[in-house]
């Protein structure tokens, strides 16, 4: 999850908006894998929703509510990874949901953890870490340089490419006098 966070990160960074929510949607995706256990390649659209419901149940109580429904996520993972796909008018998405997606992943990717059933869950989902050769030698990517991280740090801190979290965002209730303008 944090790779694809810092993927989308990078893109969002430079304005590829499209890229940039399709990785963030993979890595609520994922989270929806580990959560519900759920193994093998079918019933991916059913796992991306279980991954938003988790983000919407687990949300971060500083953080605005999610923009799209679980089925709506569905339809813009569509829109964005495959080029003829159309996007029905009435779902529409902006840069800044794309960075209040990765702001609930971020706190999700955090807290997660304290979950009693995600060691089984994580179990039966299967997710392996991806090897590659290095000096002639087998090793896991990421998975050394994630065990140092996590000896000083929370897994979604210190995320590369994450200006996102950072932007200014400013939320007014628009139901107090100094707001409405009617004190």
């Amino acid at each position: 999850m944090r790779e694809f966070m810092q993927a989308s990160g990078l893109n969002f960074e430079h304005n590829y908006h499209l890229g940039s929510l399709f990785l963030a949607i993979d890595a609520t995706e994922l989270l929806g894998r580990v959560v519900s256990g759920k193994r093998g390649t079918g019933g991916n659209t059913e796992v991306l929703r279980t991954g938003v419901r988790y983000l919407e149940g687990h949300a971060d109580p500083q953080a605005r509510p999610l923009p799209h429904s679980p089925a709506q996520y569905a339809k813009l993972r569509n829109f964005a990874g495959h080029g003829a796909a159309q996007l029905a008018r009435s779902v529409a998405f902006t840069p800044d949901s794309t960075q209040l997606l990765l702001r609930h992943l971020a706190h999700a990717l955090n807290t997660m953890w304290k979950d009693p059933s995600l060691p089984a869950n994580l179990a039966a989902a299967e997710i392996h870490p991806l090897f590659t050769a290095v000096k002639g030698s087998r090793h896991p990517v990421y998975v050394s340089d994630m065990q140092e991280h996590l000896k000083t740090s929370q897994p979604a801190d210190g995320l590369d490419h994450d200006s996102w979290r950072y932007d200014d965002v400013t939320i007014l209730d628009n139901s107090t006098p100094s707001a409405s303008g009617t004190a």
